[in-house]
């Protein structure tokens, strides 16, 4: 638990350019893990669909019940 709080602490402290240097990283490994193993997601490719509506769907609840809470 301690190795998370002190994660968040140093999150707080990133820019936008950290951010968004976050996110091409993690999209380049995800690019290059769908690449590599491409057999493998070829046959679970209707489970990769569902984590990624159920964790979009999540996402989204979430950033408008915090929107809604604000009014």
């Amino acid at each position: 638990m301690k190795y998370f709080r002190k994660l968040n602490t140093v999150m707080k402290h990133f820019t936008i350019w950290d951010i968004g240097v976050l996110k091409v990283c993690l999209f380049a490994i995800g690019v290059l893990a769908g690449v590599y193993f491409f057999s493998f997601f070829d046959r679970i490719l209707f489970g990769v669909w569902i984590v990624f509506v159920l964790a979009w769907v999540y996402i989204v609840v979430k950033v408008f019940g915090m929107y809604w809470d604000k009014e």
